[in-house]
């Protein structure tokens, strides 16, 4: 069953509805979000809420929708936000919300090529100079 974790399509499609109006109120977001919903960034939030569905076929519009938008850890994070607010008040509880927001930015992270080894390497040549 489609976002099993979350209890349903029903409860996933409520949710994002109520992301969707929550991003295009934000100023922050409308440069990613706009007046019209892109099936790519449907999909990208979709692909979040869908906990273990890991279906190449079901990533691959939302891993393209990254790529070519490539959100700022700004912009995910006021994405996240949203989301959270959009789940909160359909009832799901923290842990679940805190394993989307993981999935989100690990999606962001695999489109735009960002592997966290390379962040800790990073991390540590920073410390180191």
């Amino acid at each position: 069953m489609a976002y099993e974790r979350i209890g349903g399509e029903t409860i996933a499609n409520a949710a994002l509805d109520d992301f969707f109006q929550r991003a295009q109120d934000d100023d922050l977001l409308t440069h990613l979000v706009g007046p019209v919903i892109s099936p790519g960034v449907r999909a990208f939030m979709a692909a979040a809420l869908d906990l273990g569905n890991d279906d190449e076929a079901r990533l691959a519009p939302a891993l393209a929708w990254l790529s070519d938008s490539g959100p700022e850890d700004e912009d995910l994070d006021h994405m996240i936000g949203h989301l959270a607010l959009a789940l909160e008040a359909q009832g799901i509880g923290d842990e679940i919300i805190a394993e989307i927001a993981d999935r989100a930015e690990s999606l962001r992270d695999a489109a735009l090529g960002v592997w966290p080894d390379d962040e800790d390497e990073d991390e540590d040549d920073e410390v180191a100079a």
